[in-house]
């Protein structure tokens, strides 16, 4: 009996874990994708300056979550984001609105993709 209820209370930490972690991976992503909605209007509007600001905004938040997205998150999508802020900023030094509206894009699906995998689902658990 001791181990049953054990069980059910790891269970329910397991839970309860995934559920704040769901909401704290929704927080980031939608931080991100705000940052980068307003990166995307400030290079559609030509204002480098203001699109600069938004990709180091963009660049020192994901820095900081950085640590905890990498010990539950996959790597490679973290390292995908990492690479494709560096080459935004380097498009947005560079003034290259066209490119540089591609990487917003790209970090886009990148951003919203970062809860789906860890959401608690059905799908997920098996």
């Amino acid at each position: 009996m001791k181990s049953f209820i054990t069980s059910l209370v790891i269970a329910a930490f397991i839970i309860a874990g995934s559920i704040a972690y769901g909401a704290h991976i929704d927080n980031v992503s939608s931080e991100l994708l705000d940052i980068n909605a307003r990166l995307t209007d400030a290079v559609e509007e030509d204002d480098f300056d203001a699109a600069m600001n938004s990709v180091n905004e963009a660049r020192a938040y994901f820095d900081k979550k950085r640590a905890m997205l990498g010990a539950t998150d996959n790597h490679e999508t973290l390292d995908k984001i990492e690479l494709n802020l560096q080459e935004l900023l380097s498009y947005v030094e560079g003034r290259a609105k066209t490119d540089a509206l591609s990487r917003c894009r790209v970090l886009g699906c990148l951003y919203e993709h970062l809860p789906k995998n860890y959401k608690l689902k059905f799908e997920n658990i098996l």
